[in-house]
């Protein structure tokens, strides 16, 4: 059988969680105390309200990582220029200070 998804799985909670509430006497009869469909509703709660914050990060670590790969960038395109205008201007035997192997 397949995983419900988290929406499903909020919403199949919630319909348990209201048939408890209407059926409360016949079920307390086979053992299932009173304060279920509360325990339910808390849960789901608690479940939206994460659910929120870790959209919320997501959409942050998303804008973080293009940031960060801007940035990431930008170095690398200065690093080149560097590299070309040592090249030009320093002799070979020196490269080596500026973290360039000797090669042309």
């Amino acid at each position: 059988m397949k995983t419900p998804s988290f929406s499903q799985s909020l919403a199949d909670a919630r319909l348990m969680s209201d048939a408890i509430s209407v059926h409360s006497t016949e079920l307390s009869s086979v053992g299932l105390p009173e304060d279920t469909s509360a325990k339910i509703s808390a849960l789901v709660s608690e479940m939206n309200a994460l659910d929120t914050k870790q959209e919320k990060l997501k959409a942050e670590q998303k804008a973080c990582t293009a940031e960060l790969n801007a940035k990431s960038k930008e170095l690398s395109d200065i690093m080149a220029d560097c590299k070309k205008r040592v090249k030009l201007a320093i002799k070979q035997e020196l490269w080596k200070e500026f973290g360039i192997s000797a090669t042309r």
